[in-house]
């Protein structure tokens, strides 16, 4: 509910027939650095097939990314090689499952987003133009069973049996188990908590966990990703100052203890910050700036202007 109240976005869910919904989104953006890589990119195109016959309901997800092909692959006679590329789009499942409520708990099967990071996974949901971590540890999608059950008024419970890998991701790890366990409540006083937890066949855990606050027309928001190796930290404050505008500051840090997930070499940490303006100017057209310091050590800085239309 705070993404919904601070983007200001607006879906409209066209309604095809009493059962079948379609919604979705297209952003795109120019992005420019002080290391002179300036581009205009078609970023995603997703559209979502919903499906809702009160205790049965199934979504489909189609996405569609931009991509960089290698064309050809050169060598002169010195050896030196080069090659050039073109960008195109590839569509791709993001999502595909089934739901069943009962008795108020709800069973989903199939390829399946993951309940673990404070970040939402689509455009629509962020306050910025980037993701907060430049290479997450957080879990994307895979396919398994998740069970998710409403306690009572103000906490809910979710619990994922996952098959790594086996839903268009990292097909090396296709095989590999994994639990996922998710606990959320609301705390009063505009104060929420999330914690969870995420451990695979190869005894790879992983914590995350965040809180927010709420108060007036500010959003303050603290999250840890605790990995073997790795740790996250961000830190965010949204201010909405107007019904249609809003103004974020976030604070991330990537910490690298020893594989180079996000990266980085052993031992290094990536420190950014990043200023993102976002306003909506029409119910279904926001457009998003934002500044960001990328933590480099030649205190390279990145600057993007975003469209992003959502039906």
């Amino acid at each position: 509910s705070a993404f919904i109240a601070a983007s200001s976005f607006s879906f409209a869910e066209i309604a095809l027939t009493e059962n079948f919904s379609v919604e979705g989104f297209i952003d795109t953006s120019y992005n420019d650095s002080s290391a002179g890589d300036a581009s205009f990119n078609l970023n995603e195109v997703e559209v979502s097939f919903l499906f809702d016959a009160g205790a049965v309901s199934a979504q489909i997800d189609v996405d569609y990314t931009n991509s960089t092909r290698v064309t050809s692959v050169t060598q002169d006679e010195d050896g030196a090689v080069t090659s050039t590329s073109d960008d195109q789009m590839e569509g791709d499942l993001d999502q595909a499952f089934i739901s069943y409520d009962t008795m108020g708990v709800t069973v989903s099967v199939g390829g399946m987003d993951s309940q673990l990071g404070f970040e939402a996974f689509e455009a629509p949901g962020l306050y910025t133009n980037t993701r907060a971590y430049g290479n997450s540890q957080l879990p994307g999608t895979d396919l398994g069973i998740k069970v998710t059950k409403q306690l009572d008024e103000v906490s809910s419970l979710g619990v994922a049996f996952i098959d790594e890998g086996s839903f268009l991701g990292d097909e090396s790890a296709a095989g590999d188990t994994a639990i996922e366990v998710a606990y959320g409540r609301d705390l009063g006083n505009g104060f929420g908590a999330f914690v969870g937890y995420r451990s695979d066949v190869n005894s790879d855990d992983l914590i995350n966990a965040y809180v927010t606050y709420e108060t007036g027309a500010w959003l303050f928001a603290a999250e840890i990703a605790d990995g073997e190796d790795d740790t996250d930290l961000q830190l965010l404050a949204n201010y909405a100052y107007s019904a249609n505008a809003s103004v974020t500051l976030r604070y991330t840090t990537e910490e690298n203890d020893g594989d180079g997930l996000n990266g980085l070499d052993a031992g290094d940490d990536r420190d950014q910050v990043t200023l993102a303006h976002n306003l909506a100017l029409a119910d279904n057209l926001s457009f998003i700036t934002e500044f960001k310091d990328n933590g480099n050590d030649d205190d390279e800085h990145e600057f993007g202007a975003a469209l992003l239309f959502t039906f």
